[in-house]
């Protein structure tokens, strides 16, 4: 329970606070203030809770009151909550005053700004005393993330002495880029972290160091992007050709980080697996509902098999997930490793006809809500396919750093079907990197609506 409350640690403040200011405004006008004065105010409470809690949200966002709560230190927040309380105070007894001059008695502002005051304060003290008992085991608990540094200077030691930041951020030490050994949380020298890349649970590097050798720094990021590890670097670090790249403030410390991540943020992750949910629910309640029987039954009298094909793929982090779609092909012993080719003999009548029109891939939407996949993103490979082509194809693995879809950016704009080289696949490679760069909602959206469209006009790369 302390787990899930720190976590969602702001939202559980903004409720609260709101609660606070409508509550004991409605108990006020019931319990602080005679008749007349009820009637008075009364009349028009939801006005005046409009107003109240309009007032409180531009004071909180113009002082910032609920930045970081779980990281910001207490001292800091509480100096914070002073003046939106002080801010608070004073507009509403202006406004009390001036609405109401005559027909509300001082005592009303005295006991509803009392009880407002002491209700935060007293309940930022209970929670702040809990995060403080419970800090350093929910961190271990939240932070399962594993973060090195390379390199050792003013900028490592920095980090590495801030137990605030270690915490935050999972950092376990540092690796040195010459032979010798540092004192500190050193975790041994390149080849070491080599050894470690390879074997170890490493989920963050930060370089901390411009000396690097360049043959040393390309070698950590390709080794990096095949194992799905997320690489950032200090703002002061000079080097060329590092692509595109985000900037992170953690902690108020500043980052690079090599590839941005829209979908990195859990504001965003949570716009998309509700819009997943929601899509996928209205598709099974008015499609699949009815289509499956009916598909199943035509499935059934064409051919012997099941109604449905499950084949093992790489889902994300590169975690192995069966993947449902309806059998379009006669069963056959190389499903797992031979993908469809035009003019296919395994493909059955009806299945061409599913696959041309995408039907087989409904099913799919199941493994939406299970979790599994999304309506959009980088389409699933064969288990084979990636093992072939992560040896092969740079950067590949790192279509693995968000869930697969049912539809993605690179089917749209044409990357479907058969693979004829290693080029077509580095084609699609690069249409599922950009993606993951440049995800907003409405490109989703977009992503749809020229799904549904390639679908009605025709596809030929469909078969």
């Amino acid at each position: 329970m302390p787990l899930f409350f720190l976590r969602k640690l702001t939202r559980f403040l903004v409720l609260g606070d709101y609660i606070i200011i409508n509550l004991f405004f409605l108990l006020g006008i019931n319990f602080f203030i005679t008749q007349p004065e009820s009637i008075q105010i009364g009349t028009d409470y939801k006005t005046q809770l409009l107003i109240l809690n309009f007032s409180w949200y531009i004071i909180s966002k113009l002082v910032k009151l609920y930045k970081d709560s779980y990281y910001r230190d207490s001292a800091k927040h509480f100096s914070t909550l002073s003046k939106a309380l002080i801010i608070f105070i004073i507009f509403f007894l202006l406004y009390i005053t001036l609405i109401y001059s005559e027909s509300v008695s001082i005592w009303f502002s005295i006991n509803y700004l009392a009880l407002v005051i002491s209700s935060m304060v007293l309940s930022r003290i209970i929670i702040f005393l809990i995060r403080k008992r419970y800090r350093i085991k929910i961190n271990r608990r939240i932070n399962t993330v594993n973060t090195i540094l390379i390199g050792k200077n003013n900028f490592s030691e920095t980090i590495l002495s801030n137990e605030d930041i270690r915490s935050t951020m999972g950092i376990r030490g540092f690796y040195t880029l010459e032979n010798t050994v540092k004192k500190g949380k050193n975790l041994g020298d390149v080849n070491t972290l080599f050894e470690d890349l390879e074997t170890g649970k490493i989920d963050n590097i930060i370089l901390c160091d411009n000396s690097i050798d360049p043959e040393l720094f390309d070698n950590i990021v390709q080794i990096s992007e095949h194992k799905m590890i997320r690489v950032y670097m200090v703002p002061d670090f000079k080097y060329i050709n590092i692509g595109p790249h985000s900037f992170s403030m953690i902690n108020g410390v500043p980052f690079l980080k090599l590839m941005p991540e829209p979908l990195s943020t859990q504001e965003n992750q949570l716009l998309k697996r509700t819009f997943d949910v929601v899509f996928s629910f209205l598709v099974f309640i008015f499609i699949l509902i009815w289509l499956i029987p009916l598909i199943a039954v035509i499935i059934k009298l064409e051919s012997k098999g099941p109604v449905f094909f499950l084949q093992k793929r790489s889902g994300i982090k590169n975690e192995p997930f069966s993947c449902i779609k309806f059998r379009s092909m006669a069963v056959n012993s190389i499903a797992d490793h031979q993908s469809a080719k035009k003019g296919d003999s395994r493909i059955t009548k009806f299945g061409a006809f599913m696959r041309k029109t995408s039907i087989d891939e409904l099913p799919q939407f199941i493994n939406v809500l299970l979790g599994q996949m999304s309506v959009v993103g980088p389409r699933p490979h064969m288990l084979s396919q990636t093992e072939q082509y992560s040896k092969i194809t740079r950067k590949y693995m790192l279509r693995h750093m968000i869930k697969p879809g049912i539809t993605g950016w690179a089917q749209v704009m044409g990357s479907r079907g058969e693979i004829f080289s290693d080029a077509d696949m580095e084609k699609r490679v690069s249409k599922d990197i950009w993606y993951i760069q440049n995800w907003s909602f409405f490109l989703d959206l977009k992503i749809i609506f020229l799904t549904f469209y390639n679908i009605v006009k025709g596809d030929e790369q469909a078969y």
